[in-house]
């Protein structure tokens, strides 16, 4: 299973404490690959003036979390919804974005009362 990050995602752990590989694992179990799209890690770069700019980078780097080069004619939003519809696992917390994910029933990983991950659309195999 390949799930994608958005910017919200890599965050996350530092703005909530919330371990999210831990919560990947009891969601999906083992077996799956973290991706981020190069924009959305640029944008999460640059998050609150760049206060989780170091912090970002190394869970990058630790996690193994792979850059997938986009393009810049369009949204992030786009992109990650063409990698949904490719099979992607889609983890953000943008609300219009999870709306257009749950009308094409594409599986997405969010926050849930800032202290755990909630699945909807998630199938496993």
């Amino acid at each position: 299973m390949d799930l994608i990050l958005d910017a919200n995602f890599l965050v996350l752990p530092f703005q909530f404490n919330v371990e999210i590989f831990d919560e990947f694992e009891r969601l999906c179990g083992g077996g799956y690959e973290v991706h981020t799209l190069e924009r959305a890690y640029n944008e999460a770069l640059n998050l609150k003036d760049g206060k989780y700019r170091k912090l970002v980078k190394k869970l990058v780097d630790l996690k193994d979390i792979t850059i997938i080069e986009t393009g810049a004619d369009r949204s992030v939003d786009q992109d990650l919804l063409e990698h949904g519809m490719k099979g992607y696992v889609i983890c953000t917390n943008d609300r219009e974005l999870r709306n257009k994910l749950d009308n094409i029933d594409l599986p997405h990983i969010y926050l849930r009362q800032k202290n755990h991950l909630e699945a909807e659309n998630l199938r496993r195999f």
